[in-house]
């Protein structure tokens, strides 16, 4: 099975905690990393991930304070300007659920 077709079939999870895969599709949960401070991302692309919106949950949940996003209009178009308050908006809301659950 190729990456591309791998990762089509990896789960979701709707949660903050880090996981780990396993073999035979089994995923361990794992601590995540003690950060003594906030951190920030500086180089991420958003517009690539499955669900941007829970990815800056996880990222308020986890002590990430700054996400920098980057864009190239002329591969990427206008979606990361376009959708940018509704990722961060939905993201808010998913923090919120994330975190009642850990």
């Amino acid at each position: 099975m190729t990456d591309e077709r791998q990762a089509e079939t990896d789960p979701v999870f709707f949660d903050a905690l880090f996981h780990r895969k396993r073999k035979r599709g089994k995923w361990d949960v794992v601590d995540a990393p003690q950060l003594e401070a906030l951190v920030a991302d500086t180089h991420a692309h958003l517009q690539l991930l499955d669900d941007p919106a829970l990815a800056l949950a996880r990222c308020a949940a986890n002590g990430v304070g700054f996400v920098c996003t980057i864009s190239d209009v002329h591969e990427d178009g206008s979606t990361t300007y376009d959708k940018l308050d509704a990722w961060k908006h939905e993201g808010a809301v998913d923090t919120a659920k994330i975190v009642h659950r850990c």
